[in-house]
């Protein structure tokens, strides 16, 4: 009989679930796993203790970029971080999504020699819906996110779009987006 790896953990959901803990009010809220490696879309599930309810979450990690001179010139400082999704992940996801969270592993300050910093854009799905409707896909269907973050500012926002930059800064770190649902 052979064995197969039904779920392992994915270093950016475990990052996610970890700030979860630190970020809300540990005896009020608990975060799950889901075991079944057929449960599509849903990485995290929260579940409040207080109210009795749940938010699945779908978990984006990124790639990270050190900017390129004219980045720097044109956007200040920071750094960029990239991921792409799908049409379908978004608008026709097999199971309800309630957050998408979108881990953007970046340089401080932009340069190679500093440390990777970890920020996290938390968008309810109602909400990154619009942020996508601003998006022009790319490579079927496909929308690929470039996200410039700047740390000392506290600004992020996507900037490579044909349609303009998106402001992403509500998002950026901003746990109490969870709390308030």
């Amino acid at each position: 009989m052979g064995i197969k790896n039904l779920w392992s953990l994915n270093i950016d959901e475990a990052l996610v679930a970890n700030k979860l803990k630190q970020e809300l009010e540990r005896k009020n809220y608990e975060v799950f796993f889901p075991l079944n490696s057929q449960l599509k879309d849903i990485d995290l599930i929260l579940f409040g203790l207080k109210r009795n309810n749940s938010k699945t979450i779908q978990v984006k990690g990124s790639r990270t970029y050190s900017p390129s001179k004219s980045d720097t010139e044109r956007y200040g400082n920071g750094s960029a971080a990239w991921f792409a999704t799908t049409k379908k992940a978004v608008y026709t996801p097999s199971n309800k999504i309630d957050f998408f969270i979108f881990v953007l592993h970046s340089f401080e300050d932009g340069e190679l020699k500093k440390e990777i910093k970890i920020n996290y854009l938390i968008i309810p799905t109602k909400e990154f819906k619009k942020i996508v409707s601003k998006k022009t896909k790319r490579k079927g269907d496909r929308y690929h996110f470039f996200i410039w973050i700047d740390d000392k500012d506290k600004r992020s926002f996507d900037f490579n779009n044909k349609r303009g930059i998106i402001p992403l800064s509500k998002y950026l770190n901003n746990w109490s987006l969870i709390k308030q649902t």
